[in-house]
């Protein structure tokens, strides 16, 4: 994987903010929580340390990923801890369920599309910011730990490198609400989006 300079990582920092405002924004109007998204970092993350980065290998996790594809290939995950599913579940269906085995189709395709709308919108403000474009793919949910969620989202880019380039951001509010964003562009799309943020004045 290329080394970033801290320019580079600063750039990216910084549409990465857009994103996660564009998101923020979004998770407001779909669950009428205000929910803070903050972009925690920007970090290249050996494989087996990215886990870490939800809790732990073992930690429970509702994730919905989408892969990217377009002018940048990468994958998106957006990880809620199962309280926090619940309580959004309760939001969105009210008054809803004891536990999230007792999800169905209703629950999962609320928490897909949650996910496709949330991510969607973050990858819209990147790509405008990257002037290239960013297309996600189907949402899929996994109900899972972070070290199998994360399996996923790896096994591509494992095929050309040993590290992830991470960009993670943060979700809190103040009910109690929290979870994670995971962006991480494929190792062969790293030079266009370095690329592109070095053309670009406006980063």
């Amino acid at each position: 994987m290329e080394i970033l300079a801290t320019r580079d990582l600063d750039h990216l920092r910084k549409i990465s903010v857009e994103g996660a405002y564009a998101a923020e924004l979004a998770l407001r109007q779909m669950t009428g929580i205000a929910m803070k998204l903050d972009v925690a970092r920007v970090q290249t993350v050996a494989f087996p340390d990215v886990p870490a980065l939800l809790g732990g290998a073992e930690a429970p996790v509702i994730g919905v990923h989408l892969r990217v594809y377009g002018q940048v290939r990468a994958n998106v995950l957006l990880a809620l801890p199962p309280q926090t599913a619940l309580k959004i579940l309760a939001v969105l269906f009210p008054p809803g369920l004891p536990s999230l085995e007792r999800m169905g189709e209703l629950e999962i395709s609320g928490l897909m599309e949650m996910g496709n709308i949330v991510t969607c919108a973050y990858l819209n403000a990147m790509s405008n910011s990257l002037r290239m474009s960013l297309i996600p793919s189907v949402p899929m949910l996994a109900n899972d730990m972070a070290g199998a969620v994360v399996d996923v989202l790896l096994i591509e880019q494992g095929q050309r490198s040993e590290a992830a380039l991470v960009v993670q951001t943060e979700i809190t509010s103040a009910p109690g609400l929290r979870g994670q964003i995971l962006m991480m562009p494929d190792p062969a799309s790293l030079p266009k989006v370095l690329e592109a943020l070095r053309d670009n004045p406006a980063t």
